[in-house]
């Protein structure tokens, strides 16, 4: 049981164990307070909508004056394909990307850039794919460094590929513990607290807003509880209960709790 709070336009209810649940849109556009140089974590198994409610988050968030970048190393991502195009994302195979002719004219920009090498090669994809990645990390991490100004958004969909298989766990570490004075965020996806080698801990231990997705054992709910701290007990008792494509969000600062709805 859940009790509405509005009659008619119900933007969050209150379910019977006190916990509040926004929907989708209205935590996204009202209730996600997010600055630049925040990091943040989607934790929870494969196909669970974790990389639905990032650019559910960045429709409200991105900008010409503050762009996300997303890094893409797959041959398919039918989520990406179509959401990065309706936030004003523009598709671009390598990094940094062609400067456009609309640009040159002053026409209009992009609120960011979807990094997406191609690939058709077995031999070389991971390496073409790792090398784009790099230069895109370098460039934003060497931008925030010199111009002090907003990196805006890395989003690294596949961290654990990124991390083990294209051996860029070593930048994103270093993005991490380092980036949020140049107010460049990333955004990083973990399907187990200890699958994506040093990004994985680091992730949880320097960001600031979390969001779990049902689905783990129970060592992953301990290890949860123990990422997440005071709240710990609180949340383990929360996941397993959610719903499919819920979320439990967490703002590691503040302490601050609540599920972000499916819709």
């Amino acid at each position: 049981m859940t009790t509405p709070l509005f009659e008619d336009e119900r933007e969050f209810v209150i379910r019977d164990d006190g916990i509040t649940v926004f929907t989708r849109e209205a935590f996204a556009k009202s209730y996600f307070d997010y600055d630049p140089g925040e990091h943040v974590v989607f934790g929870g198994p494969t196909t669970r909508g974790k990389t639905t409610l990032a650019f559910d988050l960045m429709e409200y968030i991105v900008s010409p004056d503050f762009m996300a970048y997303v890094a893409v190393s797959k041959p398919n991502d039918p989520v990406t394909a179509k959401r990065g195009p309706e936030i004003g994302l523009r598709r671009v195979s390598e990094w940094p990307p062609p400067r456009k002719i609309q640009d040159m004219l002053g026409g209009e920009k992009p609120s960011g850039y979807v990094v997406w090498p191609r690939f058709g090669d077995l031999d070389t994809d991971m390496e073409k794919c790792a090398e784009i990645t790099r230069k895109l990390l370098m460039e934003r991490y060497s931008y925030g460094a010199s111009k002090k100004n907003n990196g805006g958004i890395l989003v690294m969909d596949d961290t654990m590929i990124k991390a083990k298989i294209m051996g860029l766990d070593k930048e994103m570490v270093t993005i991490l513990a380092m980036a949020g004075a140049m107010k460049l965020g990333l955004w990083i996806f973990v399907q187990k607290p200890t699958d994506s080698g040093r990004t994985a801990v680091w992730g949880y231990e320097q960001s600031t807003h979390l969001f779990f997705a049902k689905g783990g054992d129970e060592q992953m709910l301990k290890r949860y509880v123990e990422i997440i701290g005071e709240n710990g007990p609180i949340a383990k008792r929360i996941i397993p209960t959610l719903k499919p494509y819920e979320f439990l969000y967490i703002h590691k600062v503040t302490g601050s709790m609540c599920i972000v709805g499916a819709k």
